[in-house]
């Protein structure tokens, strides 16, 4: 188990914790370790690193902070590698965003690039079961403009036909920023209560694309996908700049939506 295991040069005294972090994220990214991987036991780590036992375990509880390890107690116990979560990425990215100025608007003109280009990349992904959840999401959208649901369960839906298409995405990165991003305006909706009328030009707009992107679709149509998505989402951004709102710090702070 040490010899794949291998220390590139000595570890300084000063911050040598987060010398100790740097070192077992290089053996993650360039021995291909995969979730569930088992990291040397305490002792060896100890033994590896010429480091005390406080020292070896603080730099552990950073790498577990940012959700790269797990430890595991007990005598069949130790740190192992953990599948970073999509939560806990997204609250990282919601720290960094406490510090910045940014509005409604900026966020959906990187949508307005991003998601048609995700819209495209799904083509041909779709199963069945995806068919079925973007209809149902579509008949849920009916149903509100009828005012026949709550309006909260009309505008879940609406992000909702979205969320699928995301989690079809074959692009991981692609799949993050989108996500994320719908995640906000989730979040948005929740927290600011911006309901529109049951009977509104964002409603209707949005059900009319959505049954036409079904459609495009079904039908495997690349090009019709991508402007369908790009006029979409550039129409639901024009009616979100009329009323141009700064993005609240206690947005963010809802956590992964």
């Amino acid at each position: 188990m040490r010899e794949h295991f291998q220390v590139r040069r000595p570890i300084p005294r000063f911050k040598r914790a987060d010398a100790i972090v740097e070192q077992i994220r290089r053996w993650i990214a360039t021995k291909d370790l995969r979730p569930g991987d088992r990291l040397p036991q305490e002792r060896q780590l100890i033994e590896l690193f010429h480091s005390s036992r406080g020292t070896v375990r603080e730099a552990l509880k950073v790498l577990e902070s940012q959700g790269l390890v797990e430890v595991l107690p007990g005598a069949k116990g130790g740190a192992r590698i953990a599948s970073v979560s999509y939560d806990h990425t997204s609250q990282f990215l919601r720290n960094y965003l406490y510090f910045q100025s940014l509005t409604w608007s900026q966020i959906y003109r990187v949508r307005e690039r991003l998601e048609p280009m995700l819209a495209v990349t799904v083509v041909n992904h779709l199963t069945e079961e995806d068919f079925s959840a973007l209809r149902q999401t579509i008949e849920s959208c009916r149903l509100g403009i009828a005012g026949e649901i709550d309006p909260r369960e009309h505008r879940a839906a609406e992000l909702g036909f979205h969320a699928i298409l995301c989690r079809a995405c074959p692009d991981p990165l692609l799949q993050l920023l989108c996500n994320f991003i719908s995640d906000l305006l989730r979040d948005f909706v929740e927290y600011r209560n911006v309901i529109e009328p049951r009977d509104s030009e964002f409603g209707r707009a949005a059900l009319r694309y959505h049954n036409e992107l079904l459609a495009a679709y079904e039908e495997g149509d690349r090009a019709q996908v991508e402007r369908l998505m790009t006029e979409h989402i550039h129409h639901a951004g024009t009616l979100i700049g009329e009323k141009e709102f700064p993005v609240d710090a206690g947005v963010l702070l809802q956590g992964g939506g």
